[in-house]
Formats: structure tokens, C-alpha cells, sequence
């Protein structure tokens, strides 16, 4: 494995033979910092000519998938999968970025890397800190580009304009989505305990692939904060006329107690206690469907939902320690079918409560990333109802709760679920 400097290049060739590479990327950063990783596929210009090549968390993949984001993975924030042979002859140049937004900049970097894996095998490492940055807000960090043969390049330059200045150093422009005003919230309507599984829903046939993008000269990145309880965002169900959107809610949060090496006891699910190990947080969700069935969605009884069947919403994990870096994720495959999902979190052990733990939630649709922070937590609460995504006509309004409760049963009744609590453990 070579290790690289700022400043220093390389032909491909001489770090490997192989053509489908893992780019991976993570940077730490003081306090609770949102940080975006990008590519940008660039042409022999330096410019963005084809907007489908700017790969990041609106445009996960390049027409052809040669470019393609895949997550946090083995201690990575993000990687990209690249495959050298399918990128097109107009792509010059592979530009991997970092933004951080907030007050924050890259000079409160704790510790950051950018590496090149081959076949499973680390190839090349490029790590940098904060010491080599100021106010810097965005962030160039490497470059895989063409000089007769396919190279590589470390290269740590920052641009204190953040995201508009990088954009616009590729010729691009950013388009914010404004901030809807909070509707009115119907009446909770109080829904029976389901007794059995509900039957399942019949997904409709996936309507045909939509053609690929049209080339634009601005970018809509429609990246929004919901700051204050009761701020929402809005997801078109009519959008390209498939009743299909998807949402993805990612819950991630800090380790205070990281290097302890104690294991946490077991407690039950409405006694919580603050020890020495890492703090478990446990995403969940309350949900209810247009034709009444209800349920719980969360790991503590193993609910953890299904893709392909009704409720058609899935909670990926239960990451048990906070040191996995993607956290813990709710899909939500139907939107179409839903008339009310209450997202949660909560303290499952390790902290008594959410003032040390900086949660913080992002939701993904199509067309946008909404962040939240759990901003304002009351002492001795350890449960959140975090946001509620209600159908509300052709649209589904995302909107910050941020209310806290001292448990399930609690949060039920406010909202209205009408579902009966038993103490249950994992």
C-alpha cells in the first residue's frame, strides 16, 4: 500500500493492475458536523458539462454505473465504486469532494483519509487533518484523471465558498428548495390494535424505467433544515405520475463514551439506565395505512418490517454500539399507502437521556435530503417522537416533532395510534 501527500501523483498502473476500484472517504470532524461527499465527473475542460456525472446523495450512480455511490462501508464514510473501462471518453477527470455544513470547517478535522481499493486489498492512502486547512467549507480531496494513461492524485485544496463556490469552479450552480410552511395537522384518529398481520398489499407493476436525464446547466441539490418543531418539507406523490416515491431515514449519533470498553447489561423496554458503555440508540417508527392496518416497526421483538410486503417499510439494523458509521436506517418503499408514519428514537441503554448523544436525523427522497437535529432535548426523557411523514392529498409532508416522552405507550397516545404496551427487552 503506498501512502500519499498532498501533492503527490501516480499512474494507476503502478498501485494496480485492476480497472473496478472502491474509493473510499472519511473525515471526522469536531462536534456534530453534517459532512456531503461528492464526485464529479469532469471533461477535458474542467468542466461539468453533463450534470448525470455529479454523483452524490440526489444521484447515486452515473447513467452507466460506472461511477456509483455505495455507502458507508469498513470504516469509510463513503465509498463510490468506479469501474475505469466504462467511463465515457467526455469524462476526463474524477473529482472527489467533501462539503461541511454549519459553522463548522475543514480546519476542525480531527482525522480524514481518502484510499484506493482493489480486489479487496488496500492499494493507495491519502490521510489529511485539519491542519492543513482554515475556513476552508468544501473541499477537493483527490483526483482520478487521464494523462495518456489513467492517474491518480492527492490533492487537499479547499474553497471557502463551500458547495456554491466548488460547483461554480466546475461551472455548475446550486438550486435550494425552499422551506414549505407548516399545514394544518389533522385530527389523530384513533386506530384499532391489530390483532394478526395485516393481509398483504399488492404492489401495482413498476412502471417503465424512466429515460435518462437530460443534460441541464444548473443542478438542484434541494437540500433542506428542519430547524424548529413544526417546519416541514413535502414529497410529490405525482411526481413523473408513478405513486412510487420512495423515503429513506437515517438516525446517526455520537459516542461520548467511545475507547470504554465496558459491556452494557440488558434493561427492559421501559427502564432505561445510564452506564459505561457506548449508548444504544434503537430507531423505530409508529406507522398507520390508508386502509387502517397499524403496527411498530423497531428491534426491540425483532420488527423489523419488510421491502416487499405491507407495511412495506424496513428498518435495516439495530446498531447496537453507535459505531457503525451509516447508523440505523427506516425505508419506506410506499408512500402511496401511507396516512401516517411517526418516526422515533430511543435511549435503549448506555445514557439517560439525549443531551450527550447529539442525534440527528437526514430523510432522502428523490428529490431532496432533509436534516433534523435532536436539538433541544429535555433531561431524563429518553424517548423522541423525531418527525411525522403524513400523506396529506398528492403529497407526503415531512414535518419536525422533536417531542419527548418518557416512553412508547406516551408518544402513542399523543399521536393517536390506540396500540396496547407490554414491557419487552433484546
Amino acid at each position: 500500500m503506498v501512502k500519499f501527500s498532498r501533492g503527490q501523483k501516480s499512474k494507476l498502473s503502478d498501485l494496480t493492475s485492476a480497472t473496478s476500484l472502491v474509493v473510499g472517504i472519511d473525515i471526522q470532524a469536531g462536534g456534530n458536523s453534517d459532512i456531503d461527499i461528492s464526485c464529479f465527473g469532469i471533461d477535458a475542460a474542467g468542466q461539468l458539462s453533463d450534470d448525470r456525472y455529479f454523483v452524490f446523495f440526489n444521484q447515486t450512480s452515473s447513467p452507466e454505473g460506472a461511477i456509483a455511490l455505495q455507502g458507508a462501508a469498513d470504516g469509510d464514510r463513503q465509498t463510490f465504486g468506479v469501474d475505469l473501462d466504462r467511463i465515457p471518453s467526455s469524462i476526463d477527470k474524477l473529482v472527489f469532494t467533501a462539503t461541511i455544513d454549519g459553522a463548522a470547517t475543514m480546519s476542525q478535522i480531527t482525522r480524514g483519509h481518502l484510499r484506493i481499493v482493489a480486489g479487496g486489498t488496500e492499494v493507495a492512502r491519502f490521510p489529511f487533518t485539519g491542519t492543513d486547512f482554515t475556513q476552508e467549507k468544501a473541499l477537493m480531496v483527490a483526483e482520478i484523471y487521464r494523462k495518456d494513461v489513467w492517474r491518480f492524485a492527492a490533492v487537499g485544496a479547499g474553497f471557502t465558498g463551500g458547495l456554491n463556490a466548488l460547483l461554480t469552479h466546475f461551472g455548475g450552480s446550486e438550486s435550494d428548495a425552499p422551506m414549505a410552511a407548516p399545514p394544518a395537522a389533522p385530527p389523530p384518529v384513533p386506530a384499532p390494535v391489530p390483532q394478526a398481520a395485516p393481509a398483504p398489499i399488492r404492489p401495482a407493476a413498476p412502471p417503465a424505467p424512466a429515460p435518462a436525464p437530460a443534460v441541464g446547466p444548473k443542478l438542484s441539490l434541494s437540500k433542506v433544515t428542519l430547524d424548529k418543531r413544526g417546519s416541514t418539507a413535502r414529497v410529490s406523490l405525482a411526481k413523473g405520475g408513478t405513486g412510487f416515491q420512495k423515503i429513506h431515514v437515517n438516525l446517526n449519533w455520537d459516542n461520548p463514551n467511545a475507547g470504554g470498553a465496558a459491556k452494557p447489561a440488558k434493561k427492559s423496554l421501559f427502564g432505561r439506565k445510564e452506564g459505561s458503555g457506548a449508548p444504544d440508540l434503537d430507531l423505530g417508527c409508529m406507522w398507520r395505512l390508508l386502509d387502517g392496518t397499524a403496527g411498530v416497526i423497531q428491534p426491540l421483538g425483532g420488527r423489523f418490517g419488510s421491502r416487499t410486503e405491507a407495511p412495506y417499510i424496513l428498518l435495516d439494523k439495530d446498531d447496537r454500539s453507535g459505531f457503525d458509521a451509516d447508523g440505523e436506517n427506516l425505508y419506506i418503499e410506499r408512500t402511496d399507502l401511507i396516512d401516517l408514519v411517526v418516526v422515533f428514537a430511543m435511549i435503549y441503554e448506555g445514557a439517560s437521556d439525549f443531551t450527550a448523544v447529539g442525534g440527528r436525523l437526514t430523510i432522502i427522497d428523490e428529490d431532496q435530503e432533509v436534516f433534523m437535529r435532536l436539538a433541544s432535548p429535555e433531561r431524563g426523557l429518553g424517548f423522541v417522537a423525531a418527525c411525522s411523514i403524513r400523506r396529506i392529498g398528492d403529497e407526503v409532508v415531512v414535518t419536525n416533532e422533536e417531542r419527548y416522552f418518557p416512553g412508547h405507550k406516551q408518544c402513542d397516545e399523543h399521536f393517536g395510534f390506540g396500540f396496547s404496551w407490554r414491557a419487552g427487552s433484546k
